[in-house]
């Protein structure tokens, strides 16, 4: 999977501008204290965690709106001559969404202020788009099932199995989150866009879990879009995933995690009464903070990074169903436990046939001095003599598994040594500029390998094969702010 996607670039009227990729976006009306609007106020928002500003001024109409927001939560801050500053705290901007925050100015001195300390609502009024979003504090706070039960392979954690808390989401949602069908629409219709950048898997849809999923732990938060979607999203039917990753903030944060499972804590199988060898395990760690290199550099508000690791491993003894092989009696031409003395007719010469009885080829004679018609005799007690066996055969016979139990059919338990092993390696670099227009760049590359049509069988008999699965997902954003009432935002991805 090698392709480069069109390099994308925009210049758009804040105005207008809603919403756009991976960013959330803040827009409302300023008015006095009688309803009237305000022109010209500047209206500045904040990001809590960094401390990164985006300014833009009201319209003549009194609206304003800054677009293209990392997600996360934001300090509103309103000045204008003739009345008091006006700051509104935990205005809460999430992936793709549109924020109405309407201000009402009070009489006073720029040098009085008024704060907010309330959460501004997040009710959607400014679109009719229909979508779930899932932070990383939900993510982290409900269990996921990265393993799998018994004998299966599992996969390293999956954030499109959080798909079913969105309403509409069905089928195989529960094991196989990115096969889920959306309102009813086929499986794997969907996209996935990664800050930016579009990351369905080229070769198939239903891969992209596989071969470019985000790290849970790389995830800020996401947007399962089902219906009503925006113009730039479109090429999606079954559900848009619009995925954010963290940054790093002003203040050094990391964490270390493993998720485990093992087959003592199983219960057995029945009829074979074995616990299959499970042993999977998930873990790695983030790390994350301004860049700070001692006595030389020090990028609180403006540098920032962010690095996640995350790896799967799992060796597992799967136990399959119960296979005939060749017990130690016949391995040695000795076939005389499968007669049953059952007779089933009798042949040309009038002489009984019984049932799986073994016919000697190299006996083969009339049927009498005066019938020219060929029979063959059956093997004494059923017993093929060694000489009349074919060497490549016996080598051929000899890579087969012995029995598991005494038994005559049935009697090899199936037992396949498997194993999966992934890691999703990723970072994500953040720079504020002189100008105040930010850079970010997120890579990731996610790699798979594992073993397909394990049987238990030994080489060269066996129809494993080792898979190899990997991808790599990049991308670019620039956003500048030429004036309070254009933006720029650029930006170019590789996938």
């Amino acid at each position: 999977m090698r392709s480069i996607k069109a390099l994308a670039l925009s210049v758009v009227f804040a105005a207008a501008a809603f919403a756009q990729n991976d960013r959330g976006t803040i827009t409302g009306t300023v008015t006095d204290p009688g309803g009237a609007v305000i022109p010209n106020a500047s209206v500045i928002a904040i990001n809590s965690e960094t401390g990164t500003e985006s300014r833009t001024n009201t319209t003549g109409t009194g609206n304003y709106t800054i677009p293209s927001l990392v997600v996360g939560n934001y300090r509103v801050v309103v000045e204008v001559t003739g009345f008091k500053k006006f700051t509104l705290e935990n205005v809460l901007v999430q992936v793709a969404t549109t924020n109405r925050v309407d201000i009402a100015m009070q009489v006073g001195a720029t040098s009085d202020s008024v704060t907010v300390t309330d959460e501004a609502s997040v009710l959607k009024t400014e679109t009719a788009e229909q979508s779930t979003i899932i932070t990383g504090k939900t993510i982290n706070q409900l269990p996921l099932n990265f393993g799998g039960g018994g004998g299966s392979t599992g996969n390293i954690r999956s954030p499109y199995l959080f798909n079913i808390l969105s309403p509409g989401v069905a089928n195989n949602a529960l094991t196989q989150g990115d096969t889920a069908n959306v309102n009813g629409l086929p499986a794997s219709t969907f996209r996935v866009q990664v800050d930016g950048q579009d990351s369905t898997s080229q070769n198939d849809i239903g891969w992209t879990s596989t071969v470019a999923a985000p790290s849970v732990d790389m995830v800020q938060e996401f947007s399962l879009q089902t219906s009503n979607y925006a113009a730039e999203f479109g090429q999606a039917g079954g559900g848009f995933y619009n995925f954010t990753t963290k940054s790093g903030t002003n203040q050094f944060h990391g964490s270390a995690y493993e998720y485990f499972t093992n087959e003592a804590m199983d219960a057995a199988r029945p009829f074979t009464n074995q616990k299959p060898r499970s042993r999977k395990n998930d873990f790695g760690g983030t790390i994350g903070g301004p860049v700070w290199i001692p006595k030389i550099y020090n990028g609180k508000n403006k540098s920032f990074f962010f690095f996640n690791w995350e790896t799967y491993r799992n060796k597992i003894q799967a136990a399959g169903t119960f296979l005939t092989v060749p017990t130690t009696q016949m391995r040695n031409g000795d076939f005389s436990q499968l007669l049953t003395g059952r007779q089933l007719g009798v042949d040309i010469a009038g002489r009984p046939i019984f049932e799986n009885a073994i016919y000697n080829p190299a006996s083969a004679h009339p049927v009498s001095a005066t019938d020219n018609r060929i029979i063959t005799d059956p093997y004494p007690g059923n017993v093929i003599p060694l000489s009349q066996m074919d060497p490549v055969s016996l080598k051929i016979q000899a890579l087969i598994p012995l029995p598991t139990n005494n038994a005559i059919t049935n009697n090899w338990a199936q037992n396949n040594p498997n194993y999966r092993r992934q890691r999703i390696p990723a970072g994500k670099f953040d720079q504020i500029l002189p100008d105040s227009s930010h850079v970010s760049f997120y890579f990731s590359k996610q790699d798979t390998s594992q073993l397909t049509n394990a049987d238990g069988l030994p080489f060269p008999i066996s129809a494993v094969r080792v898979q190899e699965i990997y991808g790599n997902t990049a991308r670019l954003n620039y956003d500048k702010s030429i004036t309070p009432t254009l933006l720029l935002h650029s930006g170019i991805g590789y996938q």
